[in-house]
Order: structure tokens, then sequence, then C-alpha cells
């Protein structure tokens, strides 16, 4: 059985991760075999952080005005170009020193200043969830934490707080963060109450911040006051006058008035919640769901937490069930709100102040006896759960090397079988291939440059998975550059772990670097689970990953010779190149001309040589020159453990087609001649090249464009980490070589070479990652539709043959904004949930 387990807190008792991991305890009392998948959720007021941070995002952290003032530090969560502002963290009652209110005085403050620190980390989709505020300032200490000034008749600032905007005189928006302009925020808000008025913000909820009466009148005279001197002057996206008439405006003391007027999108806070933290995707393939919240209540049904995941539950065909501390609810009101059930904690324990304080172990037991009834009542027996699938494909797929009629059943994110079409696997889901379709193992591309951390302004890790999802690419291992720091020790290599964290869309491992000075960290990182090592024999283009003399090279593969681990080396020789260096030209001739075939050659010959000596496993990267395929043929003939890869520009662009100052051409070693092009073609055909992978190399506009179409000034890298399969496809087929070798030369071998041993290939008991290929459809790129960040690729405009229309990471598709993908390790299998060692059997 699958149960998803989404909750809100239990307000002063569990945070929603904390119930969340309670019920999922009780449930494997109940069954120990049961599948459980935590998705702690929330309404868009408190607790919204810890839902997304329990969903994937990162924590950051910033210095901020509290609700009085003082300097505090608050947390907001990042993933992407995605933040999530939780109001309460800077601005709400739990944070008045001493709990003592200040309705006239409190300020927002620190939410504006928490906004402006997402803008600061990238990010141009900002959701701002509001609830518990300590403040009826109308949004104005949000607004001066962006950049307005508010003054009064003498031109002097207003100190912070609702009571103050009665001296309002004038409003100086000049210094507002321009970058709001080409921001998205999202206001999680259920409250529909205008800003002034007897509904209001004042009126309805000053009194919960400590009002009187007199201040409740003080502080409306404010609001109108603000209202109109904003109105006065402009220049928002929303007139003032409008936006406080707007329902939603008296939010939060009026913060929902200035996020109005900034142009926010006003959306139910359960509903954008489940969508952040990606719960529709969660819910295929199970059985069940469970929701809750503290009290169970009429309030809850005007919107709350448990029947926005009731209504989600619903929509996907699933019964859920509802747990809480306690609920006023008769039975008839909690079936029309869509529960099969609900069970409380004063079922266990009627004393409401023990409840609390007991609330985990009660809910423990509480979700044990719970679960046992949902089994009974809806649980298919052990026997058909074993005959049971969670996914089933039916149609042609890459078996074996060649496509054949099948039907692949996938239990808990691994192929649990491979039968003949019309065996009839029966599943929760079963999808027929259309028939112009073919069934691929997921690609590996196993030469990524992500960029982050330090660069993602280059790339980063949400946009490259999402181009890598859309390409059929299931999993890819990250370069150490041009990260910064790069990963050249175990402590940069836990930074970019956490950086990525919850934000791949597909499996994602690691390459450590080989630098000067750093040999006493190989071992280290390779015991932490690096795929291998990679070394430059050149400047590699950034300063902090420098290049190895050959002396240091042959140093790092003794070493690495010790360990079976494998050296992958960027191969061209630094002196041959330092001699050929032209003028800068917008014609491509002179760039080429100073990475001649000699350097790469002479290089290669090097890596050949050290490797025989030392014994290691040694492969050279993006291989540009046929004038070595003879060289690399000699030396596997004489027994060197060496392998080699290129890449789809060099099979599918020349030299004699580069237009003059498209420096989208470049990269190094360099895209060559079309005589030189054929020769590649004939090394995969022949088997000197082992497989095909993309050096996805992505840049800024600025750098990639530097010197207006200057070969030796613009950033050396092709984007096509999206296109690759289509690109080699188009390419392939016109010169005989079939599909299903196209598909091993990007899946098997490169998963095989790297030790990926349960991906590459559909077999029994390895990973359910495939990709749902039309081999015939067609389509034209469009640069500015591709996930990666930036709009800019070589194949901008060119007609290419095949399509991928859906790829599925662990048995279940890679859509939304839900990135199930996992951080690999060397000697570790991937699991849906989890990771197991290979080696000693231990958990990762």
């Amino acid at each position: 059985m699958r149960l998803v387990i989404a909750p809100d807190k239990f307000k002063g008792s569990l945070t929603a991760p904390e119930v969340a991991e309670r019920v999922a305890s009780g449930a494997r009392r109940a069954d120990p075999t049961i599948e459980v998948v935590t998705v702690p959720v929330a309404d868009g007021g408190e607790g919204t952080l810890d839902a997304v941070l329990a969903a994937g995002f990162s924590s950051r952290t910033a210095l901020v005005a509290g609700p009085t003032g003082g300097e505090i530090s608050a947390e907001f969560a990042v993933r992407g170009e995605q933040a999530v502002v939780e109001m309460a963290r800077a601005s709400g009652l739990d944070l008045l020193p001493g709990g003592r209110k200040d309705a006239l005085s409190a300020t927002s403050l620190g939410t504006g200043q928490l906004v402006r620190a997402a803008l600061d980390a990238g990010c141009r989709r900002i959701v701002l969830g509001i609830g518990g505020s300590a403040s009826t300032d109308g949004g104005a200490g949000l607004l001066q934490g962006l950049g307005v000034r508010f003054l009064d008749e003498a031109g002097e600032e207003l100190p912070p707080g609702g009571a103050a905007l009665v001296r309002l005189a004038s409003v100086d928006l000049s210094a507002l963060d321009a970058r709001l302009t080409d921001t998205e925020i999202i206001l999680a808000s259920d409250v529909d109450n205008p800003l002034t008025g007897p509904t209001g913000a004042a009126e309805v909820f000053g009194p919960q911040k400590g009002a009187s009466v007199e201040d409740i009148a003080t502080l409306e005279v404010g609001l109108t006051r603000l209202v109109e001197v904003l109105d006065a002057a402009g220049a928002l996206s929303v007139p003032a006058a409008e936006a406080a008439s707007r329902a939603g405006a008296g939010a939060a003391g009026g913060v929902g008035f200035a996020a109005i007027a900034l142009g926010a999108t006003r959306r139910a806070g359960v509903d954008v919640v489940l969508e952040v933290t990606g719960l529709a995707a969660r819910l295929r393939g199970a059985d069940a769901v469970i929701t809750g919240e503290g009290s169970l209540d009429e309030q809850s049904l005007m919107g709350k937490t448990p029947v926005g995941v009731a209504r989600a539950a619903s929509a996907a065909g699933l019964p859920v069930y509802a747990v809480c501390g306690r609920t006023t609810l008769s039975a008839d009101a909690i079936a029309d709100a869509g529960f099969a059930g609900a069970r409380a904690l004063s079922e266990l324990e009627p004393d409401a102040e023990r409840s609390m304080a007991e609330a985990g172990p009660l809910l423990e037991e509480l979700a044990e006896q719970l679960v046992r009834e949902i089994i009974e009542a809806t649980g298919p027996s052990s026997a058909e759960r074993a005959e049971r699938y969670d996914l089933v494909l039916r149609g042609r797929a890459l078996i074996d090397g060649a496509f054949e009629p099948a039907e692949i059943g996938v239990r808990s994110g691994r192929i649990a079988r491979i039968a003949a079409t019309g065996t009839g696997l029966a599943a929760d889901q079963v999808i027929e291939l259309a028939a112009d379709e073919v069934l691929l193992p997921g690609l590996v591309d196993t030469h990524v440059h992500v960029n982050e951390p330090g660069r993602t302004e280059w790339e980063g890790f949400e946009s490259a998975t999402r181009a890598a999802a859309a390409g059929g690419v299931t999993t890819i291992v990250d370069m150490p550059l041009n990260s910064i720091p790069p990963t050249v020790s175990v402590a940069a290599l836990d930074e970019k772990r956490a950086v990525a964290e919850g934000r791949v869309f597909v499996d994602v491992g690691f390459w450590g670097g080989v630098i000067p000075g750093n040999m006493a960290e190989l071992v280290p990182l390779h015991d932490e689970g690096v795929y291998g090592f990679k070394c430059f024999l050149l400047p590699s283009g950034v300063e902090e990953f420098p290049d190895v003399s050959v002396a240091e090279m042959r140093e790092a593969m003794a070493v690495l010779a010790g360990l079976d681990s494998l050296l992958v080396v960027h191969a061209e020789d630094a002196h041959i190149i330092e001699e050929s260096v032209q003028p800068g030209s917008r014609e491509y001739a002179p760039f080429l001309a100073s990475r001649p075939r000699s350097a790469e050659d002479a290089a290669i010959a090097e890596v050949i040589q050290g490797a025989a000596d030392t014994g290691v496993r040694a492969h050279i990267l993006h291989l540009s020159n046929g004038d070595s395929l003879g060289r690399i043929a000699a030396a596997r003939a004489d027994g060197v453990d060496l392998t080699v890869e290129t890449c789809p520009h060099y099979l599918t662009l020349a030299a004699e087609d580069i237009p003059e100052g498209s420096t989208a051409f470049k990269c190094c070693p360099p895209i060559r001649e079309e005589d030189n092009r054929e020769e590649l073609w004939r090394g995969l055909a022949e088997g000197t090249i082992d497989y095909i992978v993309s050096d996805h190399s992505p840049s800024t506009p600025e750098m990639k464009f530097a010197g207006d179409g200057d070969f030796s000034l613009a950033w050396g890298g092709i984007a096509s980490l999206q296109l690759g399969l289509s690109l080699v496809w188009t390419h392939a087929r016109t010169r005989g070589l079939s599909l299903e070798h196209v598909v091993s030369l990007m899946s098997e071998k490169p998963a095989a070479r790297v030790g990926l041993t349960d991906k590459g290939r559909i077999v029994e008991g390895g990973a359910a990652d495939f990709a749902v290929f039309a081999p015939e459809d067609t389509f034209v790129v469009d640069a500015k539709r591709l996930s990666h960040r930036h709009p800019i690729t070589p194949y901008d405009g060119q007609e290419l043959t095949g399509v991928v229309r859906t790829t599925y990471l662990a048995g279940a598709p890679v859509e939304g904004d839900a990135p199930r993908g996992r951080l690999l390790r060397r000697g570790v299998t991937a699991q849906a949930g989890n990771a197991e060692s290979i080696e000693n059997g231990e958990t990762a």
C-alpha cells in the first residue's frame, strides 16, 4: 500500500513536518511494508516555510527588522528562481518582545526586507505567505523594505507603524526596487477583507493585535491617508485606490494591499502551497491520503489545509482521512467536506492540556489505529499486492538491444517485470504508447556543467535538470567546474550537494577534480562517492580550476589506479596551443587554427602513456579530432583501459558552415571541418568512440557574445543538453546508424563506464527511468522555449527529427514543479525514495 501523508501543523504542539513524521511512524507500526510519502503542507500562513523546506527548498537567512524594529535573523526559502517568504518569520505576533502587543507601532518592514533578500538571491517568482502578523501598517513597512520613503510635512521619514501614517504628507517612490517589474509575486492568502471600512484591516483584525477602540480609529485614519497619498503619487502597478478595495487588501494588517499595489496575484494559500510542494505529483500511484490539523472545525471548511488536500485527493480519485487534536464537526459535515473518516487525539486523551503536551506519541497511536482500519477497508491482500504494479507501460520498448512489443511493470521506482504484449499486467496506472512512439531507457549524460553554486547566473541545478528531463535524460554527472567552489575537496562537494538537494528534476551524480595541490583530497572524495576525477592539461578558462602538468596528471593516475577510480581528461596540449595563438577575429578560421588537431593528439598520447604506465582507468573527454582514432584503437589493442566520448556538436556541425561572428558555435576543442566530422561518425560506427554526451557548458549572453562576435573573446561552450538525442538521431539516421545503436551510445555505455549499474537499460531490477520517443516526428528548435537558463544555442531554427514526449524518473513522469531527482553516490543504487549501498548493504 502507498500512503501519502499531507498534514498541516498542530498549532502549539507539532509543526507540519513533525505531524507527518509521527503519522508515518504510526502507519509503519500498522504495516512495516507500507510505502509512505510525506508532504507537509500549510495554508499560506504560519507553517508555510516548514512545508516548502520539507519539499526541497533551500533555507536562506537575512538580518531584518522585527515587528518592533529590532534586528532579527529571519528565514526564507529558495529553489531556483522561486522564493517563499513567510511574513510571520519577520513580522509575526509571536516575535513581539515579551509577547507585548504594539498595535500602533508594529511594522511589516522586515517582510519587505525579506522580499528584497529574495530578489538579491536571484529569485523572480516570490510567494508571499501572510498570516499571524503583528502590524496594521497597510504594508507601508513592506514598501519601505523595498525602497519606498514615507515623509511628513517637514520631509522627514515617518517612524514605523500604522499610527504614524496619520501624519503622512508625501511618498518617494524613486528608489522602489526596479527588479520588481520583472518579478512575479504570488500573495498566498484566504482573507477577503478590503483595506479600510467596517470590514477592513483595522476594524476586523486590529483587536487581535491589541488595538483599543481609540487605536482602531487612529489606524483607520492612517490607512485611509496611506491610500490617498499613494494614489496621488501613482507609479505603482495597481492604483492605490483600486488596490485598497480589492478582496484581500486587508489581510495581514494591510500587507495584502501593498502586495496587490505592486502587482501581486492573490491566490488561496492552501492552493499555492499544494502547488509548490508538488502534492498532485506525489498522489500518483497512491492508495489513500491522510491530512489534518490541530482543530478540525467550521473554520476548516472555509478553505483551510485539510479541505484543500481533500479536494486534491478527490481529483486524483483517492480516499482521504483526517487526523486532528479535536473536532467540532458532525460525521455528516466531515463526509460532506470530502473525508472518508476523521480521528481526533481527544478520543485517546480527553484532557486538552495533556493532549497537546503529549501530541506526538498520541498521534502515532492514533495513526496506527487509523491505518489498520484503512488497510482493512481498502487495502488489497499481500498476494494481490505482489501481482499488482504501480505503473505498466505497453508498447514497443528497447530491450536487450532490440525493439519489441512488451509490457513493463514498475513497482517502487524499479522495473519489476518485463512481459510479452497481451500478458495483461495489472497496475494502478496503465500507459499505452501511441503507434508512433517507442520506449527508451532514460539517457545518461556524464558530462554536464551545472555551474552551481557560485555561477548560478550561467545555469543551475533546477534549470539544467529541467532541460535534461525535457531531452529524455534521467541521469547527469556534474563536472567539478565552473562552480565556486569547484569540487576539489569534500567540503566543496558537501556544499554543492547541499545546494542541489531537493532542486533536481533528474538524478545527479558528481565528478571530483584534480588540480595542483589537492592530491590529498582524492581519496576522501572517492570515499564520498564521486564517480571519478577530471583534470585539464591546459588552462580551463576559470582561475579557480587550474590545469595540471603531465607529471601532476601521472601522480593523480597513480593514486586513482589504487582506488580503481576513473580519470577523465580534457586533452589538449598547452604548449602547442600557446604557440598557435591567432589574432582576434569575427571569422571562425583564426579561432580554429588556434586550437589545432595536433594539440589534441599530443595530449591524448600523454594520457595513453600515463594510463599504460599506471594501470589507471582513463577517459578522453569531448573528442573532436578524427586524426586521433588510430592512436586510440592501437592503445586499446595494447591493453590500455581507455574510453573516449564525443559530443553532438562535433557530429552535427562543421567549421565550413559557421557564419562570421556567430560565437554561439564556439567551444573547446573546436568544431572542425566536415571531413573530420565524418571520421568521428566512422569512429562511432566502428566502436573506437565509446559514447556520446553533451558537454553542456552554458554561460550568460554577455559572455557568450562578448567582443561583438570576436571568437577570441567569447565564452567557449555549447548548450545542448535538451537536444542531444534529437540532434544525434537526425544525423545518424542519414548515415545508416540504427536508433538502437544511438540509444546505446547515449545511455547504456556512459552508464556502464562510470558505474551506474542500474541505469541505461530496460532490464528487470533496473531503475524505471524511461523516455517516450517519437522517432519520426519533427520539430523546429526555438531557443526561447528551451528549458536551460539562457536562450542560446547554435541549433536555433534548425528542424530536427525525433521528439521526446515524456520522461519518467523512478516510474513517474517528470513534470510540474515537483523535483524528484536524487543525488547519487558511486557504488550506490538509486531507489524511489532512498538509496541503498550495493557494496556493503548499508543505507547511504
